[in-house]
């Protein structure tokens, strides 16, 4: 019996990028059973992009969801779960997150469900992501056990097992789906032969956007339950982002903010502590000269 599977695309003003978002999905080998897109309050043609594929294929639908006086990090979060209200009367074994500016090679789905297959652990999965620079598509998946945020692909067994994705103060929800999932058991897996190509990638962002978005990285690697020891690791590696030289030091500053102020983190006590005893052993595994994938 062919495994079946299900899409759902939170998209805000992004009607630049998503017909080729929608052209990609109806190109791949396999089409999800259904797909959903949400307009989380756009006021741009996002809407009209959507509902234009919908009336021509009945697969996917449009939802809109009217803005409301703020936008919080769990705007993601909320509109996923409105798309997954949206599916219950479909038959599915996988749901995927797909975001509004991303596109795929035609048998991207394909090769997940059989990845998914060949192994019954398998519970989140991707492909590797490529942003798009004025030189070209530069690869910048560099870990093969975090899948990527945009694409992520689970096994519907283990979303329901994580709770599917839970607002997030800072953002992370895709950080916190994949690291409740490995902390129930599951794999996590990047396939790195197989590229997605983000069109509005984020490190594109100068000047104070880009020091809010390295200030945020470290807020989120706080709320998620990150080590201090393992935070200031991974901050001095991302040394090459913007703004440069001092996103490091702007990360940390957003890390330890919140560590030392004694801020209550998103993620509950469980895998906070989860997450700490692996992170302290992926740091003594890369000191011993074996740092894991």
């Amino acid at each position: 019996m062919t495994k079946s599977y299900v899409l759902i695309t939170p998209a805000r003003n992004e009607g630049a990028f998503l017909p080729g978002v929608v052209d990609s999905i109806l190109k791949q080998t396999v089409r999800p059973a259904r797909w959903i897109i949400i307009s989380d309050g756009s006021t741009d043609n996002t809407d009209q992009v959507a509902a234009a594929a919908a009336q021509q294929h009945s697969f996917i639908r449009l939802i809109r969801v009217e803005a409301g006086p703020t936008r919080s990090f769990g705007s993601k979060a909320k509109a996923f779960q409105k798309g997954c209200d949206a599916v219950q009367d479909v038959p599915f074994d996988f749901i995927g997150n797909l975001d509004a500016d991303i596109t795929l090679e035609r048998d991207y789905y394909e090769r997940m469900i059989r990845e998914m297959e060949q192994n019954p652990k398998l519970g989140v999965a991707s492909g590797a992501c490529w942003d798009k620079t004025p030189e070209g598509f530069r690869k910048i998946t560099i870990s093969e056990n975090h899948a990527v945020g945009a694409v992520q692909f689970f096994r519907r067994a283990c979303f329901e097992a994580v709770g599917g994705y839970r607002p997030m103060t800072v953002g992370g929800v895709d950080s916190l789906a994949v690291l409740t999932a490995r902390m129930h058991g599951w794999h996590t897996r990047v396939f790195m032969d197989v590229p997605l190509y983000h069109h509005k990638p984020v490190d594109s962002a100068g000047g104070r956007t880009a020091i809010r978005i390295a200030y945020r990285a470290g807020m989120t690697e706080y709320h998620i339950g990150s080590h201090p020891l393992f935070a200031l690791a991974k901050a001095m590696r991302r040394w090459r982002e913007r703004p440069f030289p001092a996103a490091p030091f702007i990360r940390l500053y957003g890390y330890f903010r919140l560590y030392l102020s004694g801020a209550k983190r998103d993620a509950p006590d469980e895998l906070v502590a989860y997450l700490k005893t692996e992170q302290l052993r992926i740091l003594r595994e890369t000191l011993k000269g074996n740092p894991p994938a």
